[in-house]
């Protein structure tokens, strides 16, 4: 069962790195009520624009919520629930099953009975486990991308950081993440000490960016970028978190 308020994980696994540093938390919100207003487009998990109507894996707003049943095309006042065990895709690409009470929209979403989507994709088939993984190298071929067109990277780079975003979210369904793998996150990500991320930080906030601007420096030599670019790249990833840090 997945959380109907999951953000997008670019935004809310690189925001990760920064709450755990500063030593704070954050909370979720809700669903959203209708696509993108600009264009009627739908998204992956990943933040990608993938169609103009939800489908399986395809059914993120542009601020990362994920639609609910009331939310879906089909939704009607009254649908029918059957119980079964569900196999699908998770939003990573993940095998997974579910057994209980569930809705199967014409579009192919499958929705438990909390009205959770379930990013569904048909796992009857024996050759369902080279899907998965074939799914999986697709999405995050996509991703990176996609990522490395937006900030004019060179593709290695786009790949590197989809993939590690993609290791990441692979743990949080796994177990509960821990600061080393935090850590180590950060050291893969962007090529820098997290020890140092955290103490830059606390400088930052008491008003000398200068630590900051020095991994903010030594980030962008990691990938190849400019560090104007690899500071927009955090300001779009962090939000509000990153006002007065950079």
């Amino acid at each position: 069962m997945f959380n109907k308020s999951m953000t997008s994980v670019m935004a809310a696994l690189s925001a990760a790195v920064l709450v755990s540093a500063c030593g704070g938390g954050g909370g979720g919100g809700g669903g959203g009520s209708t696509p993108d207003p600009g264009y009627g487009a739908w998204y992956d998990v990943y933040g990608y624009k993938c169609g103009y109507s939800p489908s399986p894996g395809c059914n993120f707003y542009k601020n990362g919520l994920k639609i609910i049943d009331t939310e879906d095309p089909y939704f009607s006042s009254y649908y029918a629930l059957e119980y079964d065990t569900w196999y699908y895709l998770d939003s990573y690409g993940r095998a997974s099953t579910y057994t209980g009470w569930a809705w199967q929209s014409n579009n192919g979403i499958i929705y438990d009975d909390w009205g959770d989507a379930l990013n569904d994709a048909d796992g009857k088939g024996r050759d369902f486990a080279a899907d998965v993984a074939q799914q999986e190298k697709n999405v995050v071929k996509s991703a990176g991308e996609f990522f490395a067109a937006k900030y004019q990277l060179d593709a290695e780079t786009g790949m590197k950081v989809a993939r590690i975003l993609n290791d990441y979210a692979t743990i949080g369904k796994q177990r509960a993440r821990t600061e080393k793998d935090i850590a180590d996150f950060t050291q893969r990500l962007y090529g820098v000490d997290f020890n140092k991320v955290k103490g830059a930080l606390t400088e930052a906030m008491k008003g000398d960016k200068g630590p900051m601007d020095a991994l903010v420096d030594e980030a962008a030599t990691n990938w190849s970028t400019s560090p104007e670019t690899m500071k927009e790249i955090l300001k779009t990833w962090y939000g509000n978190q990153a006002d007065g840090l950079l």
